[in-house]
């Protein structure tokens, strides 16, 4: 077994960062199997603080938002980040008190979205374990969540306006969250672990091994069977990936279901990001273009319907 790092005390506390529906819940199920981690189910809690953060600029370049409000009050942001990182860290630690571990996780898939604001907070107090997957996968499984909740939550709203076709909203967004995550990592350095849900999922203890030891941990005899047994501390999250006991590959390589037609859309947007995670660039495949044939399918399909109505 690898020997792990030394644990850097002013780092206990580790974040889980990845595109929403990217193998997020099963890590943070992984984690709290660890008699070292306690991760409760998404709490909202960093990017709640990140809103808290947020800053416009009016006229003249002017900044408004709390930090430059509470500085005119006499309150310097240093000091305004530091109030509201012990009380984003309170809550964990307590937690983790609580459950009998010395450290914690926080995973709430949609902290994504806020990276930047998360990390003027919190950066160079904890670690990032960083989580990547298949754009398009990511993609098919957030359209089927989206449909099973019957909605569209709040930070998917501006890609939902700008292009209606909700594949590609959701492709659109993945490819910004990778660059955001990917830009984290490299400000970040070491403070970062980056691993791939493809890569977990074909090798899970080798993956954790070097995550765990990586965060001065090791990893012990029979997690992965023990995590994805447990039914405690199930909280908020994917709620298909607790009807799983063993880690599986049945969610992989989905968006290959996906018409030609579509994937030939698709392509052109994801292709550099994948290739800049280290996946295949999709072969654009060939498509009939010629409308008269799609009015044809067209009138056959109503055909088909009226005689079925018949």
């Amino acid at each position: 077994m690898t020997e792990p790092a030394s644990i850097d005390r002013r780092r206990l506390g580790v974040i889980i960062l990845g595109a929403p529906r990217s193998g997020t819940t099963l890590l943070r199920r992984l984690f709290d199997a660890h008699p070292s981690f306690a991760c409760p189910g998404e709490t909202n809690l960093f990017s709640a603080c990140a809103r808290f953060l947020k800053r416009e600029h009016i006229a003249e370049g002017a900044e408004i938002g709390v930090e430059r409000g509470l500085s005119l009050a006499g309150f310097e942001p240093t000091e305004t980040r530091s109030r509201l990182r012990d009380l984003a860290f309170g809550f964990h630690v307590e937690h983790a008190a609580r459950v009998g571990k010395p450290r914690w996780v926080e995973k709430t898939a949609f902290d994504a979205f806020h990276v930047d604001d998360i990390d003027r907070l919190v950066g160079g107090h904890v670690r990032y374990v960083i989580i990547t997957r298949h754009g398009l996968d990511c993609a098919v499984s957030m359209d089927e969540l989206c449909r099973k909740n019957g909605v569209y939550l709040s930070e998917l709203h501006d890609y939902i306006r700008r292009y209606p076709k909700p594949l590609e909203a959701f492709a659109r967004a993945w490819v910004d969250l990778s660059s955001s995550l990917t830009k984290l990592g490299e400000r970040r350095g070491e403070d970062c672990i980056r691993l791939r849900y493809e890569d977990l999922i074909a090798a899970p203890e080798r993956e954790l091994e070097r995550v765990f030891s990586d965060l001065g941990e090791v990893l012990p005899d029979g997690l992965v069977a023990g995590a994805l047994s447990s039914k405690q501390n199930v909280g908020l999250g994917d709620w298909k990936t607790y009807g799983r006991t063993e880690i599986d590959s049945d969610s992989q390589g989905r968006w290959q279901k996906l018409s030609r037609r579509t994937q030939a859309e698709l392509a052109p947007i994801v292709n550099e990001t994948l290739e800049a995670l280290g996946y295949a660039r999709l072969e654009t495949p060939l498509v009939d273009d010629d409308e008269s044939v799609a009015a044809r399918r067209y009138a056959l399909g109503l055909m088909v319907s009226g005689l079925k109505k018949g």
